[in-house]
Order: structure tokens, then sequence, then C-alpha cells
């Protein structure tokens, strides 16, 4: 049985990223509900046009902003299966874990990038529909 090793660098690197990541998410979210309150009070005695147009830059935003993620792990997941396909091995040799797995092979092997490759599709197909989402509130919003 084939082994491909963890590369400890990586996983340290990851898990600080990370670390970053879910401290970073906390701030936003404190100042989301600050940032939200103060917009409602402001909108709350304006202008039906003010309020339509602040409505439609919110949706469009959450559109664009939830899609850029879906993009970039969708583009990975097919790169990973694409990879592994072509290698016939699970996973690749030149990426990195973060914990030692076991390499799959021939039929399991394939069977893993398939899963990726559908997986990295079905993420860019949602990416897809929130820009169809975005775009629609946009127009809807703009009469």
């Amino acid at each position: 049985m084939e082994i491909h090793h963890a590369d400890k660098a990586y996983r340290k690197r990851a898990l600080w990223l990370l670390a970053g990541i879910i401290i970073m998410c906390g701030l936003l979210l404190w100042q989301l509900q600050a940032w939200l309150n103060q917009l409602t009070s402001q909108l709350g005695g304006s202008d039906p046009e003010t309020v339509r147009f602040w409505i439609r830059l919110l949706l469009c935003g959450l559109g664009v902003a939830l899609a850029i993620p879906a993009i970039g792990l969708g583009l990975t997941l097919r790169e990973l299966g694409n990879a592994s396909r072509l290698q016939g091995r699970f996973p690749p040799a030149q990426w990195k874990t973060l914990r030692d797995v076991r390499v799959l092979r021939d039929a399991a092997g394939l069977a893993w990038a398939r899963r990726a490759e559908l997986a990295g599709t079905s993420s860019l197909v949602f990416a897809g529909l929130l820009i169809g989402w975005a775009v629609w509130a946009w127009w809807r919003f703009s009469r």
C-alpha cells in the first residue's frame, strides 16, 4: 500500500491561514451588525428610490461575493480531478496534503478523480447561478 505523506510546513501554514480567516470573519460579522444598524436608521426615512438602490446594491454585492469563492473552489477541484485522472492516482503526486493518506490507483483513483471533477463543475454551476441571481437583482430593482 502506497502512502502519500503529509507536508508538515503546508499543514502549519494552512492551519494559521484557517485561524486568520476565522478571526477575520468574526470581526467582519461584528462590524456587519453595526453597519446594518446604521444603514437601517439611515434608510428608514429615505425615499423609495434610495431604498431600492441600496437593496439592488446589497443583493448584487452578495451574489458576486459568494460567487468568487465558489469559482475558486470549482477551478481547484477540477484541477485536482484532472491531474488525478492524468496520473492515474489520487491524490496527484505534486499535491500537498494535511495528513498522510493512502494512494488510490486504477478504478478507485479514477472514481475519485471523476468525483472531484464533478464537484468542481457543480461549484462552477452554483457560481454561475449566483452571478445570474446578482444580474437578476440588478435588473429587478432598477425600475
